[in-house]
């Protein structure tokens, strides 16, 4: 993973997306003025959202908005994050961030993952359609005091299945739906015995992504999956409400 990979927020994209929303028709020129580029700009970040899905096309009056991904963009969120269209596994990423000094609540998305992995380096098969992300945290804990993470984690998914009507089961480092696994997390520390230097929190959920036999989604259990980008708008405003209760952040880490 290089940091070239990394889909970062956009300022631009953000306000480009916000003006396309609200107009039927948007001026190239209008909008380079308005946002303070040149038209060639807001051209490189057109093709930049048309190539990750956004339907635009361009008019001789100017661009049109068709249709969107509805996925969990960093510009489409209000926490701070990243997006891999492809990665090993969140985890490697997050970490290799965290050690660079990444601050806490920085979120890490993928579309999909080849070397996903759960609990003992067992393999979490993270095909697309599925919401996977890490979240680096650097909490006031101990190190033993790790632990102490896990609950609100869980306690977030379940939230937002309830949300979605459907009743989840904490076991472990899982969520089950009348025993059959959703979603899964993943807790990784650094640090000595005092202090957790950062804590990273991994979570697969299964939305419309192909699951294994003993496995389900919320495509299954609704009949049709809510999109990526809703899911991820709710999980992480749970988890920010369910974790934040636990933890402090350090003061050197206003996160």
């Amino acid at each position: 993973m290089t940091m070239r990979n990394l889909i970062r927020d956009s300022g631009i994209k953000r306000r480009l997306l916000a003006a396309l929303r609200e107009m039927s028709t948007v001026s190239g020129d209008e909008i380079a003025r308005e946002l303070g580029v040149s038209r060639v700009a807001v051209w490189k970040h057109a093709r930049e959202l048309m190539k990750l899905g956004y339907g635009i096309i361009g008019t001789p009056k100017g661009y049109r908005l068709l249709y969107e991904p509805r996925k969990p963009y960093p510009w489409e969120l209000d926490v701070r994050s990243y997006y891999l269209t492809k990665t090993d596994s969140t985890m490697n990423v997050a970490r290799r961030l965290a050690e660079k000094g990444e601050k806490s609540w920085t979120f890490v998305i993928a579309e999909k993952q080849t070397a996903g992995r759960g609990r003992f380096m067992s393999k979490w098969v993270s095909r697309k359609g599925g919401l996977y992300f890490s979240l680096i945290l650097r909490p006031n804990l101990k190190l033993t005091e790790a632990g102490k993470l896990l609950p609100p984690v869980r306690s977030a998914i379940m939230k937002t299945l309830e949300e979605y009507r459907v009743q989840g089961k904490a076991v472990e480092n899982g969520v089950y739906v009348e025993g059959r696994k959703i979603s899964g997390i993943l807790i990784e520390v650094a640090g000595e015995l005092d202090m957790v230097r950062y804590a990273i929190l991994g979570v697969g959920l299964n939305v419309a992504n192909p699951v294994p036999e003993n496995a389900t989604s919320l495509m299954i259990e609704l009949g049709e999956a809510p999109t990526l980008l809703d899911v991820s708008r709710r999980l992480f405003n749970n988890l920010g409400t369910f974790l934040k209760v636990i933890i402090k952040v350090r003061n050197d880490d206003s996160g």
